[in-house]
């Protein structure tokens, strides 16, 4: 009698955090700004990182997509250790992350088609199968924007520019997205839009992202989970709700109540 043959079941695969960061450490001169910084973020979430004005914040995101070198400590991002890459490794991971800078970044020089026809002419990963003008409408439609197809930057009011930037950061579908303050220098009304924007975007393409920003109100709206960067550190991590009830006096005084 022949034995049975087990039956073998195959080992799941188990899918990395988006981002693991470990003992990360970065100094200009005597200035420590990160010392022993730990944060690990999971795929589809949103994280929410904020402190005081030079603590470090868009030193931090800076480092993820290796803008910067740090000094010291461990970034996997999609499980790649940044440190290890050459540059053209570099290149195709920044292709999977979308980065909103704070001043929106546009060059002057293009109209508002060219723009965002940029990042998909230098897309190395020749995964375009879509006509580009049809992915640029695209984005532009996601922002509410695209009658200022034709516009130059110069013609933008300030929203109108950080949804172009947002438009921008957005349109090659990135698995990560960055925003570096996409509210500051606005109005209340067109804080309120931009959020609202975002946590749009965020439903529609299940990204993982990562906010830095100073205003309350969008941490409140958009975050998962909220980081406060102190002391170099993740200083303290949780909700709005629990941040807001914290009484360590370096939370208290920047989530007034």
């Amino acid at each position: 009698m022949m034995d049975a043959i087990p039956h073998i079941v195959p080992e799941r695969q188990v899918e990395p955090p988006a981002i693991e960061i470990s003992h990360l450490q970065k100094a200009f001169g005597s200035k420590v700004v990160l010392s022993d910084f730990n944060l690990t973020i999971n795929n589809g979430e949103t994280v929410v990182v904020m402190g005081k004005s030079g603590i470090g914040k868009t030193i931090l995101i800076k480092c993820i997509i290796g803008l910067i070198k740090p000094d010291g400590g461990k970034m996997l991002v999609f499980g790649k250790d940044i440190s290890k890459l050459d540059h053209r490794e570099l290149d195709d991971l920044r292709m999977r992350i979308g980065f909103v800078f704070q001043s929106s970044a546009l060059y002057d020089s293009m109209t508002v088609r060219e723009n965002l026809e940029f990042p998909l002419r230098r897309d190395r990963r020749k995964r375009i199968t879509e006509n580009i003008d049809d992915l640029v409408r695209e984005a532009l439609r996601n922002v509410g924007l695209e009658n200022a197809i034709d516009l130059m930057p110069s013609e933008l009011s300030g929203g109108m520019r950080k949804r172009i930037g947002i438009a921008r950061g957005l349109i090659l579908k990135p698995e990560i997205v960055l925003y570096d303050e996409p509210t500051t220098g606005l109005d209340p009304i067109t804080s309120e839009e931009i959020t609202q924007l975002i946590l749009s975007l965020q439903q529609k393409y299940k990204t993982t992202s990562i906010i830095i920003t100073h205003d309350v109100d969008l941490a409140r709206e958009a975050a998962n989970r909220i980081v406060f960067l102190a002391k170099g550190v993740a200083y303290v991590q949780g909700t709005y709700d629990e941040l807001i009830h914290n009484e360590d006096p370096e939370i208290k005084h920047f989530f007034k109540r």
